[in-house]
């Protein structure tokens, strides 16, 4: 994996960006805590605070993490999203099966732009836009580019991320796009950290975490689905509920902190914008101290469900589009 680094700034916070997959590897914020023992201060009081560094992503630690890409951590996910039903998908009435060849192994996990190098379009301090060619394989044969852009702000705290793929080719191709941040937990584990998400489905699996064929794919949850004192998680949650087109999940950890992930104007309906959350208990490095909340545009092996079918074909010269951010806000501007 390539060494080059690009580095986002806004006021005190940082983001780190690897040329390789466009993928996040670290987002620092600096917020001010209460000083321990001290009485509770107004907000507008800084006397008895301390300023402290928070990493609000937990990505690869150092080249060896990144080369394994273990987890996929903060991964940009296209053209598609997590599993398809034994690597295969059929469109348009033909099949193509990539028989174990992507670095997603058998089930080709993650589409195929996560090992590639993007090209640095533009940038300023706290912004840059890269683009990349998918890989062009025989059970891809699509002309696909992926351009995207990440913005960073330190009030409030908060990364964008706009994904967009556009068909160059001359038919029909499938796409969809997905990001795979993990959130670190802060002031503990994911066992005391609640994750709240606007769903009214989740989606059910097999043991190979492919959704079940047809409405037995679906479950009608408790809204809000909210997730504590857990470590076994690894859910698609759909039919998200939206406020002015935004669904919300909120990350609430044990040091009175949260993050906010957004999915904005995604298309809605049983199936397609999915919230994926997976509590990181088969990580090899750090598991269980993180969360991963996936904005995603459809559900897992979308390239196999008839619900998607619509939302994937993209047409020559059309594009995909997929608009997420980040939000960490600190114990003092919740109280």
């Amino acid at each position: 994996m390539s060494h080059e680094i690009w580095t986002l700034k806004a006021g005190k916070d940082s983001v780190s960006i690897a040329k390789i997959g466009a993928t996040v590897l670290d987002w620092q914020v600096e917020d001010l805590f209460e000083a321990p023992g001290e009485v509770p201060t107004p907000l507008d009081d800084p006397r008895e605070l301390e300023i402290r560094t928070v990493h609000v992503i937990d990505g690869y630690r150092d080249e060896a993490e990144a080369r394994e890409m273990d987890g996929f951590r903060s991964a940009v996910l296209a053209p598609w999203s997590n599993r398809l039903r034994d690597g295969k998908y059929t469109f348009q009435g033909r099949e193509y099966d990539f028989r174990g060849k992507t670095v997603g192994g058998a089930l080709a996990l993650h589409g195929l732009v996560t090992n590639q190098p993007f090209e640095l379009l533009e940038s300023g301090e706290d912004f840059l836009r890269a683009k990349v060619q998918v890989p062009k394989l025989d059970a891809y044969p699509f002309e696909v580019e992926v351009e995207v852009t990440y913005r960073l702000s330190s009030n409030p705290h908060r990364l964008s991320l706009d994904l967009l793929a556009r068909n160059n080719g001359e038919g029909d191709a499938p796409i969809t796009l997905g990001w795979h941040p993990y959130i670190a937990c802060q002031g503990g584990s994911v066992e005391n950290t609640r994750v709240t998400v606007p769903s009214q489905v989740r989606v059910q699996t097999d043991n190979n975490l492919i959704p079940e064929p047809g409405i037995k794919g679906f479950s009608t949850q408790s809204y809000p689905v909210t997730l504590v004192n857990r470590r076994d998680i690894d859910w698609g949650l759909t039919s998200l509920v939206t406020q002015s087109g935004v669904a919300t999940a909120l990350v609430d950890h044990a040091d009175g902190s949260q993050t906010a992930v957004e999915l904005k104007d995604a298309r809605q309906g049983l199936g397609l914008a999915t919230l994926h959350v997976y509590t990181a208990q088969d990580l090899a490095y750090r598991r269980g101290l993180s969360v991963a909340v996936e904005p995603l545009l459809a559900m897992t092996d979308a390239f196999n469900r008839p619900e998607c079918a619509e939302l994937i074909t993209v047409p020559p010269g059309g594009v995909q589009e997929l608009h997420a951010a980040l939000e960490h806000r600190s114990p003092r501007q919740l109280s």
